[in-house]
């Protein structure tokens, strides 16, 4: 499988600095691809600091997968998740002025022909199937508790402006829950990871069709992320597109 990948992280509009982090690696060896995207918070800019911990510890980590002993991603994913979570925890605990910092996670892996994904906060991940777009995440957010108890309608918490209040993040509290899912994919398949900054100023539909326009060998990310700044995006973006092919 080839993989063609393009990524942006920006600052955006209004922020005087950026706590988004976005990385990703191939092992041509193995067969296997990662991508991580991640959106610091905390004051002092150490939202910054907690992102760029989470983005290390999983560089460290993919570096110690061999050939010998694949791992079962969605454990392996959970487990760094996890591990990343009490370091950025302890350093917050110990650093007076990174006290009550976090970051969102969103990774994944592919390996052969499905897509391993793991996630804390309301960083997502989307694929484009032909011409079915799926958004694969689901936020961890208070505004998405409500609707999973079918309190309110994801019309409503569409419109809400409490809508970026998380119900967890990766660094603040020593017990997480990592959601995890794996999707079969096939060749010609695009993958999005991206941050609220990005997705929250652009619709399904025109997220669609900018995968659609990248699977057909555009370079997109600049396009989308001028969109959602001209949306009115108050916050850093950042999008992580792979799209696969023989």
């Amino acid at each position: 499988m080839n993989y063609h990948i393009k990524s942006l992280c920006h600052q955006g509009a209004i922020r005087d600095n950026n706590e988004d982090a976005i990385s990703y690696g191939v092992n041509e060896d193995l067969g296997i691809t990662w991508m991580l995207v991640a959106d610091g918070m905390g004051g002092h800019n150490a939202g910054e600091v907690a992102s760029a911990m989470l983005v290390d510890h999983i560089k460290t980590a993919w570096h110690e997968v061999s050939a010998s002993q694949q791992p079962h991603w969605q454990t392996w994913i959970t487990k760094q998740l996890n591990d990343a979570n009490l370091a950025i925890l302890q350093q917050a605990k110990s650093t007076e002025t990174q006290q009550g910092m976090g970051t969102t996670g969103v990774l994944m892996v592919i390996d052969k022909d499905e897509c391993h994904i793991g996630w804390v906060g309301d960083s997502r991940a989307y694929t484009l199937k032909g011409n079915s777009l799926v958004q694969e995440t689901v936020d961890h957010t208070m505004i998405q508790e409500l609707v999973n108890k079918g309190a309110i309608t994801a019309a409503t918490a569409r419109k809400s402006n409490t809508k970026n209040l998380l119900s967890q993040a990766i660094g603040v509290r020593e017990e997480i829950a990592v959601d995890t899912t794996t999707i079969a994919i096939n060749n010609g398949d695009t993958i999005m990871l991206s941050t609220d900054g990005l997705h929250d100023y652009l619709t399904e539909q025109e997220i669609s069709q900018y995968l659609s326009e990248f699977s057909a060998g555009e370079n997109v990310c600049n396009k989308m992320i001028s969109h959602a700044i001209a949306q009115n995006s108050r916050d850093n973006l950042t999008v992580g597109l792979i799209n696969l092919s023989h």
